[in-house]
This record gives structure tokens, C-alpha cells and sequence, in this order.
């Protein structure tokens, strides 16, 4: 279940950066994660989002956590997309990951549509990780 709606606002030049995280337990794993970042990889809005993708989902989680160090800032994306995943859902997850991180790879918004048509929350979960990479995540 999604967590009360909290919308990133313009305020003046200043951006309301609260997100949505699907549940409490979203919320512990990614900030946990985030924790573990340097200072400056922490600020990163392209650490940020992956990593609010990535923990929002389990099965995407697992796949994440073999290819991404968190202490060193490491991810080795090529390799990740080598991985064959069978579920196409978590196969969009997976270059959405990397198209998050450095926009290394192609996927559309159809793409992501049809993948996760017939999965509402992580339809929304992928739309509150483009929020994080435009706005980041407020520290607070």
C-alpha cells in the first residue's frame, strides 16, 4: 500500500523534496542504503533514485544488491545488464535502474507501460524514482 500523497511542489525557486516511499519498510531500506553512500554520493539525485527504485521492490533489490557497493559508490551496470532476467517487468526495472544512474541505456515510457501495465504500484513506484532523479530526496 502507497503512503499518503505528498507532492513535490514549487515554492518560489525552492522544490518541496518529501517523497512517497511505498511503506515503511521502502522508506527504512532506502535511507539504510542511501546511509551507507560518502557524503557526496549520498547528495547524488542519480544515487538517490536508483536506489529509491531498487529498495521499493525485492526482486529488483536482489539483482541491485550483487552490483552495486555502496561504500565505494561502485555499481557495474554493464554487467547488470547482462544478467538475463525472465520477468520482463523486473528486465524494465533493471535498465530504468541504469537509465536512472547515468543514461546509459534505452527505455522507453512504453516501454515501461507495458512492462508494468498490470502492476499498479510499481507503475508508481517508477514514476516517485523520476521525481527523486529531478528533485533528489530531502536529507531531513
Amino acid at each position: 500500500m502507497v503512503s499518503p500523497s505528498v507532492n513535490l511542489k514549487r515554492v518560489g525557486r525552492k522544490v518541496d523534496k518529501k517523497v512517497r516511499y511505498r511503506d515503511a519498510q521502502h522508506e527504512r531500506r532506502c535511507r539504510a542504503l542511501l546511509n551507507r553512500l560518502s557524503v557526496k554520493d549520498r547528495s547524488s539525485k542519480a544515487f538517490q533514485s536508483m536506489i529509491f527504485l531498487a529498495t521499493g521492490n525485492s526482486e529488483l533489490l536482489r539483482v541491485f544488491s550483487d552490483y552495486f557497493f555502496p561504500e565505494s559508490g561502485e555499481f557495474f551496470f554493464r554487467e547488470l545488464l547482462e544478467e538475463r532476467i525472465e520477468d520482463e517487468r523486473i528486465r524494465t526495472l533493471q535498465k530504468l535502474l541504469v537509465q536512472l544512474y547515468n543514461g546509459r541505456t534505452t527505455v522507453t515510457i512504453i516501454e515501461v507501460i507495458d512492462a508494468l501495465r498490470e502492476e499498479e504500484d510499481w507503475l508508481e513506484l517508477t514514476i516517485r524514482a523520476i521525481e527523486v532523479r529531478a528533485f533528489g530526496i530531502d536529507e531531513a
